[in-house]
């Protein structure tokens, strides 16, 4: 889809099943096209459930040049816009506080978070022990999880695969997490043949006091803080970059992106996406994310 008019400055992209392939890469002609449309000074941000770590190859794939006349770096709205990071190439090991490493290459600042509070994490943990699912715990680059059978190894494993990330093990019922401080966000990991039913669970039991997500692809249940959303992570980021809203074309496929395309004043949904996102976008894409554009 080309981008011609000067109505717009920003491309904010989902990743799993939007920017991302289903073998979980970024594709040459994508690749391509928004080394162009940063090169014409497009801001080109992602936003994503993932975590910052799990998105370090993508940024290493695309290997946009900061900074620019539009951007000190590369704008990220990451774990389903709990958290903003502005990345830049940095080899220096000494940062100020309020800057952390991505990995040896890239340094990152946090422009903001909202983590979930510690009684709805309590919560959380509780419920996915009754509901028999294993739960990851985010705390900077580091996911804990409590694994108590095969199943919840499988789970883990598959969603390692999934992101490239490595979980810390624990068996202290997450306390040496919960020390450490509040978690990003909450993801219940279950079979994917039972997503509807602990999505509608969880739902039950929390929708009062978190913002309950359907994960994507469907074999997790993710739990925020009740005012946290990808949309209004893409808002505040807009906020911090001196963006307007009305200015930014975002591009999704699953139920978290659903206020990310309302509130741009561009939503595109993917072909493979989901009917409700679908149903609310302004536009949908004539081709799915398998499918490479020459």
């Amino acid at each position: 889809m080309a981008l011609s008019s000067t109505q717009y400055r920003m491309v904010a992209l989902d990743l799993d099943g939007t920017l991302l392939g289903p073998d979980h890469q970024v594709s040459s002609a994508s690749v391509k096209y928004l080394r162009y449309l940063h090169d014409k000074g497009f801001i080109i941000s992602i936003a994503t459930g993932r975590s910052a770590l799990a998105i370090s190859a993508v940024i290493r794939s695309l290997d946009l040049q900061y900074p620019t006349c539009s951007s000190k770096g590369f704008p990220i709205v990451c774990v389903n816009g709990a958290k903003g990071i502005e990345v830049v190439e940095d080899r220096k090991i000494d940062q100020d506080e309020k800057q952390k490493r991505l990995d040896e290459r890239y340094a990152m600042t946090e422009l903001f978070h909202s983590p979930v509070p510690n009684d709805l994490a309590t919560k959380t943990l509780k419920l996915a022990k009754k509901l028999g699912c294993v739960v990851n715990y985010y705390i900077d680059h580091d996911i804990y999880a409590q694994p108590t059978s095969d199943e919840h190894y499988t789970a883990t494993k598959r969603y390692s695969q999934l992101t490239g990330i490595k979980f810390t093990y624990c068996s202290d019922d997450y306390e040496e997490a919960m020390k450490r401080g509040l978690s990003s966000k909450l993801l219940i990991l279950c079979k994917q043949e039972n997503i509807d039913e602990i999505f509608n669970q969880v739902s039950n039991e929390l929708s009062n006091d978190a913002m309950v997500i359907r994960g994507s692809p469907p074999f997790f249940v993710e739990i925020l803080r009740n005012d946290v959303c990808k949309g209004k992570g893409l808002e505040k980021m807009c906020e911090k970059l001196g963006v307007g809203l009305d200015e930014c074309i975002s591009f999704g496929d699953g139920e978290n992106d659903l206020e990310f395309l309302q509130v741009a004043g561009l939503g595109i949904a993917m072909k493979n996406g989901r009917d409700s996102v679908k149903s609310i976008a302004n536009k949908v894409t004539e081709f799915t994310n398998a499918e490479v554009i020459p």
